[in-house]
């Protein structure tokens, strides 16, 4: 009785494997076919070949050189080819090794974070050091301040090579006004808040911001991928403020006698209101507006020209970007109601120089400039500041 098998070996020519001694096989013939491969996704690297039909028997196996060929030209299909190198030249490089520090929290960058690449496209150098957001979560951020040519030249070369080596990303576009805003990750990724990326948000943003003087700032930062401050914790119970009773007639209550006596001291560089000095620059204050975590008065300088003043400073600290944005509304109409009527206002809003979080200022100004009062929020802290100019 005679068996036949069809199989594929990678065999050296000449060699002779033997069966099981109690094979029942009878006699060995090595017989082609004219019956082809059919074609597959390999076929630029391995042509048709016919297939090989080989009789065993209880002697062993005896390939002929042909059968070895197409059998070892199969196999070779098969090993897997190595992917071409997304990217040979050096920014798109230190691109990649950012990316990959980032999956483990930039830990190859040593413990004082300090061994990270620059970004230099084209002799333009663009500086790159670790911060880290509100929330802790550590980034590597690159920044430069360079020609609009230069600029725009730096963010097309970032892009390409970020869809290069990430393409299965998500990039989101805003172009207003000439500037540009990219934010990219998963496909399902979220834009962050701004406290600080959580697991879900979007991890890499690139921008670049035309500047008044015809220079583009240039920022680039990566986020941490695996920071245990990653994860979102629920917020602490809200506290429902207590009702401060109305303590003067015309419906003033302590925020409102505070703020006069703090915005009465701006007359004499609120000295009415210091306590002893903190330090060369800050000083403890007597007045304190409700819900403050801290007021202080500390020296102000006022760019470009340096000028320096003083400033009574309040901060809040809110639970949320909801909160604090409701925060920030509710004490500009309070104190609003209590400016002099000729003080003009207005509002806008910036990104940091440092992080790019949005800040959102109103600003009241008296005719002349000697005195002011700005209100700020930004995530989920909101600030007051009135100020004195020398």
């Amino acid at each position: 009785m005679q068996i036949v098998h069809s199989f594929a070996l990678l065999l050296p020519a000449g060699i002779k494997f033997p069966l099981d001694p109690a094979g029942k096989f009878g006699g060995l013939t090595v017989v082609r076919r004219r019956d082809t491969l059919p074609e597959s996704g390999h076929s630029l690297l391995c042509p048709q070949r016919n297939w090989i039909r080989v009789h065993f028997s209880t002697r062993g196996i005896t390939l002929s050189k042909t059968a070895v060929q197409a059998i070892f030209l199969l196999c070779f299909c098969f090993l897997p080819i190595p992917a071409l190198a997304q990217c040979a030249e050096q920014p798109c490089q230190n691109l990649q090794n950012i990316l990959d520090a980032a999956v483990t929290d930039f830990r190859p960058y040593g413990a004082d974070k300090t061994g990270g690449p620059e970004l230099s496209i084209n002799g333009v150098k663009v500086p790159c050091q670790m911060r880290a957001w509100a929330n802790n979560v550590s980034m590597y951020m690159c920044y430069a301040q360079i020609s609009q040519q230069d600029g725009q030249n730096a963010y097309s070369s970032i892009l390409d090579a970020l869809k290069r080596l990430k393409p299965a990303w998500r990039f989101q576009f805003t172009s207003p006004d000439g500037d540009h805003f990219v934010r990219a990750g998963p496909p399902d990724c979220v834009n962050p808040p701004n406290d600080g990326p959580y697991v879900g948000d979007c991890p890499l943003q690139l921008q670049a911001v035309k500047q008044s003087d015809g220079t583009v700032r240039l920022h680039f930062w990566m986020n941490s991928l695996s920071s245990p401050y990653l994860v979102k914790h629920p917020p602490a119970p809200k506290i429902v403020p207590k009702t401060v009773p109305r303590t003067s007639a015309g419906d003033c209550d302590d925020f409102c006698q505070n703020f006069k006596k703090a915005f009465a001291a701006r007359l004499n560089f609120f000295d009415e209101i210091r306590t002893a000095k903190t330090n060369d620059e800050i000083s403890d204050a007597t007045v304190k507006l409700e819900g403050a975590k801290e007021c202080s008065i500390k020296r102000a300088t006022r760019p470009p020209s340096n000028e320096v003043g003083t400033q009574f400073v309040c901060h809040w600290q809110e639970t949320s970007g909801p909160a604090s944005e409701t925060g920030f509304r509710d004490l500009i109409s309070r104190v609003q109601s209590l400016l002099p009527s000729n003080w003009t206002t207005r509002q806008e809003t910036e990104s940091d120089d440092d992080t790019g979080a949005k800040i959102t200022k109103w600003y009241a100004l008296e005719p002349g400039g000697k005195h002011d009062v700005r209100i700020y929020v930004s995530g989920d802290a909101v600030g007051l500041h009135i100020t004195t100019w020398n």
